[in-house]
């Protein structure tokens, strides 16, 4: 389950994600992205966990396109949970993709939108 944040705005999107995400929501998810890079050419992504969420098998060949697609527009990505491993896979992306990633403290989550928005 997921729910976009109230705080996005222009190409700047947070998505809180709380258990599993199923492919509907993913597709919804993936055309929201789209449509903010076709409006502005790249977003930057905030995304609030509880846990680690998971996704339907189906939903992860969505991802893996989209990434193919995108992954060149995402300037920025904050994770924001209180899990280790978070950290651990948001350092681990460096050596992978482009974007700057980092992750935060759920108390440190106004940090996160600041860093999005500097």
């Amino acid at each position: 389950m997921y729910q976009r944040l109230a705080r996005s705005h222009g190409n700047i999107v947070g998505y809180e994600f709380t258990d599993r995400i199923t492919e509907e929501e993913y597709q919804r998810i993936a055309g929201e992205l789209r449509a903010r890079i076709g409006e502005h050419g790249s977003v930057r992504l905030l995304m609030r966990t509880h846990g680690f969420p998971t996704a339907e098998f189906s939903a992860l060949d969505d991802d893996f396109r989209f990434a193919k697609e995108h992954l060149g527009d995402i300037e920025r990505f904050a994770v924001v949970g209180d899990q280790k491993l978070l950290e651990v896979l948001v350092k681990a992306s460096d050596k992978v993709v482009s974007a700057q990633g980092r992750h935060f403290a759920p108390e440190d989550e106004e940090t996160a939108w600041n860093w999005l928005e500097s």
